[in-house]
């Protein structure tokens, strides 16, 4: 057993040794000791923590590396904020979506459009001139980007939606030597936010390798500058904006009003005055928790792609693909096949 991943497969169902223990039936000094790598577990102990946690057993025999929020690739948002034992649960559910990931992938021959390419900030003019290189690279046309997760999957990287049970953190990156850029955002997100979310974490992916002090607000310029190029939308706030505006243009740039009204102040396009005043009339309205003009939320393709070429292709079913990953075939399709999870849904319903 590896005791990484014991911990791994208990904290990502968010539970303590001792919630682990009463519910299996397994000491929890039994446990401890297991997780600590001081004993070995007997055979029926293991199978019957791995069936109480919802795993296959040889989860906990994975011979893989666990990332930790201390490690230089990873990078996530608002963390202090948060209850130790919240973070552990979305660190553990991160690592396990990744391992996932890489199992699902292993052996297929997959060509991406564009790549995740290094970029030092200390060698470039700003963050802004880094997202205008990267849009040059990834060959975005002028304007708005319509679907930037489909942008990133087509550079190599994997986009994967969970829910953090928790507002605080909206979206992690990681990329680890030798694997694809995994961005997992937090499911409970608005889709407006959540675009913005994945630009920052791309900025991470593409300028952090190692952390530094200035690295958010890097991130939320490069991001900005990303999904809102100065030379195209200053000319749409030259004349100043209201929330009407504000509304118009988020329809246009897929962006929320609130990323708009900053945007607008960061070019000097209004005064600071002004955009305090803006946001005390989306306060007063309640737009600030949520906006009144939706957008359409982008679509994440990539692993959906992967599962179907394992099924229609190499002739995997569904259970050996659970089995593959480690999860039990109903979890498999709510993560992978949400499709056929929904169809499956409406049958039972009628």
């Amino acid at each position: 057993m590896n005791p990484d991943m014991l911990v791994v497969a208990r904290e990502s169902r968010g539970l303590t040794q001792g919630q682990l223990a009463a519910a299996s039936g397994v000491p929890q000094g039994t446990i401890s000791k297991a997780e600590n790598g001081l004993i070995t577990m007997a055979e029926e102990k293991a199978q019957a923590l791995a069936d109480q946690l919802g795993y296959t057993r040889d989860v906990l025999d994975w011979d893989a590396q666990v990332y930790g929020f201390g490690s230089s690739s990873f990078y996530h948002r608002k963390q202090q904020a948060l209850p130790q034992s919240r973070l552990k649960q979305i660190q553990a559910t991160f690592n396990l979506a990744r391992l996932r990931t890489n199992l699902l992938t292993k052996g297929l021959d997959i060509e991406s459009s564009y790549s995740f390419e290094p970029f030092d900030p200390d060698d470039y003019e700003s963050p802004e001139h880094i997202a205008r290189l990267v849009r040059a690279m990834w060959h975005v046309p002028m304007g708005p980007i319509r679907d930037i997760a489909r942008l990133i999957e087509n550079a190599g990287g994997v986009v994967i939606r969970s829910d953090f049970d928790t507002h605080r953190i909206s979206a992690i990156s990681q990329w680890v030597p030798g694997e694809r850029p995994i961005f997992v955002c937090n499911s409970a997100m608005s889709a407006d936010r959540e675009r913005f979310s994945l630009a920052h974490e791309a900025a991470h992916i593409l300028m952090h390798d190692r952390p530094r002090e200035t690295q958010e607000a890097e991130a939320d310029a490069f991001a900005a500058e990303f999904l809102m190029p100065a030379a195209e939308i200053r000319p749409q706030l030259a004349n100043g904006i209201d929330l009407g505006r504000a509304a118009q243009l988020k329809t246009y740039w897929r962006v929320s009003m609130s990323a708009i009204i900053h945007r607008a102040r960061d070019l000097d396009c209004i005064t600071a005055s002004r955009a305090k005043s803006l946001y005390i009339q989306m306060s007063q309205h309640g737009w600030l928790k949520k906006e009144p003009v939706e957008i359409d939320r982008d679509q994440t393709r990539f692993l959906t792609g992967v599962v179907n070429a394992q099924l229609h292709q190499n002739g995997y079913t569904v259970q050996e693909l659970s089995k593959l990953t480690g999860i039990l075939p109903d979890e498999f399709t709510r993560l992978y096949l949400p499709e056929q999870q929904t169809r499956l849904s409406l049958v039972t319903k009628e």
